[in-house]
């Protein structure tokens, strides 16, 4: 947490809730993976975290404020499990990424957005022939076709 002053730097150009939904999003982060790097991202105007891994990082989250909202996304966001499609960027077919969109204010149970975070950092810090091996691949079909689905040939 010793870029304190370029965190509030960044979000003093927002208006004052989405500033502080910034703020306790970035509390949640760092209670919830000790030993968080935060760095700033100026030309995307995000938060990135990351985990050090010797003499790189692995980026897991950020936080990307707006006007009218904030975003709290993952590196790795397809690789999380989401069966209740909490989690945006599908219908924008993001290959990598998924987010949270809170406007202004957080209307998610801290324990769920602590979850994925948590769950971001593991797969952040996996190798990355293990995130191959997590990525689904689109162009393969299911080994088991479940009973109530018709296969079109």
């Amino acid at each position: 947490m010793d870029d304190a002053q370029p965190v509030e730097f960044l979000l003093e150009a927002y208006p004052p809730a989405i500033r502080e939904t910034g703020r306790t999003l970035r509390e949640l982060i760092f209670r919830t993976v000790p030993g968080t790097v935060e760095t700033i991202r100026p030309g995307w105007h995000w938060v990135a975290y990351s985990l050090p891994d010797g003499k790189r990082v692995r980026n897991f989250a950020w936080i990307g404020p707006e006007r009218r909202h904030i975003h709290l996304g993952f590196e790795h966001g397809t690789l999380l499990a989401d069966p209740d499609r909490r989690l945006h960027g599908a219908e924008e077919r993001l290959r990598k990424f998924r987010y949270f969109t809170f406007e202004p204010s957080i209307d998610v149970d801290e324990a769920v957005l602590a979850d994925f975070v948590r769950r971001a950092a593991d797969v952040a810090t996996l190798s990355s022939a293990a995130r191959r091996a997590l990525t689904p691949d689109p162009e393969r079909l299911p080994d088991v076709i479940p009973d109530d689905w018709v296969r079109i040939s």
